[in-house]
């Protein structure tokens, strides 16, 4: 009997879970700016002494730029979907001397960090409708998967001890699997906060994504609401023996955007 009563009362709970997922079915699109901020160090081969991003290769914080468009269902069995892009481009101007990739470099020298990428990410949503009962208070997570795919890599260039000058780089293009999880907790009067991961770990490499932010939505038009949102992103990287290549980075910072919804 009492595991009958349980039963019942979780049932109880997942009806209206299901409910609001069965009835939602939106387009959210938008983007933020970033002000990232560079911190780390890239290695070109493991005999190679560790290129601080900042004191070597002379890279600054730079506004970056992030757009999504994702799409919410009402199919359960099939997972939303969110495809986002994100410019990651760092330049620097530097007079040093190192050695990158073989190459002696010595005097003024240019360096990029490249590691803009783009996001498909497959999801399901949790607990949609659940906090119902509770009055003024709406929770939701995600669970899922993400594809990112890099466009980019690392490159110095300039004169060297004994080639005149040179250009000596790394691309990184290939898709990583990253895990994906989400929640978010809404708020009276149009607000909400949450937080986002992607992260990933393999063969001593390791990636770590996390997003975390404010929204205030304006709920007065019917079928279309408008929203701005600020929060603070930290993006860190692990290369160990990738393409020969190492690096521990970091890239963090404030940012500040617009979306808008459409559906319902």
């Amino acid at each position: 009997m009492h595991r009958l009563i349980t039963l019942t009362g979780a049932a109880l709970l997942l009806v209206p879970a299901m409910q609001a997922q069965a009835l939602e079915l939106n387009v959210l699109a938008g983007g933020y700016v970033w002000k990232a901020s560079p911190s780390g160090e890239i290695q070109g081969k493991a005999t190679e002494s560790p290129l601080d991003v900042s004191d070597k290769l002379g890279l600054l914080n730079e506004n970056q730029t992030h757009f999504f468009i994702q799409l919410d269902h009402p199919i359960p069995i099939l997972p939303n979907v969110r495809i986002s892009k994100t410019a990651l481009d760092f330049s620097g101007n530097t007079r040093a001397n190192f050695k990158f990739l073989d190459q002696d470099f010595s005097g003024d020298l240019q360096a990029q960090v490249d590691l803009s990428h783009t996001d498909v990410t497959a999801y399901y949503r949790l607990l949609d409708g659940a906090t119902q009962f509770i009055p003024l208070i709406n929770l939701r997570a995600e669970l899922g998967l993400t594809v990112r795919k890099f466009d980019g890599g690392f490159e110095v260039s300039g004169n060297t001890v004994t080639n005149g000058s040179a250009t000596e780089s790394i691309r990184l293009s290939e898709p990583l699997p990253l895990g994906y999880a989400s929640l978010r907790l809404g708020l009276p009067l149009g607000f909400s906060v949450g937080a986002n991961i992607n992260a990933t770990s393999y063969s001593g490499s390791r990636v770590s994504d996390v997003t975390a932010d404010v929204r205030y939505q304006f709920d007065g038009l019917p079928l279309i609401k408008p929203g701005l949102t600020a929060g603070y992103r930290s993006f860190d990287l692990t290369l160990d023996d990738l393409k020969s290549t190492y690096g521990d980075l970091g890239f963090r910072g404030a940012f500040f955007g617009a979306y808008l919804r459409v559906g319902f």
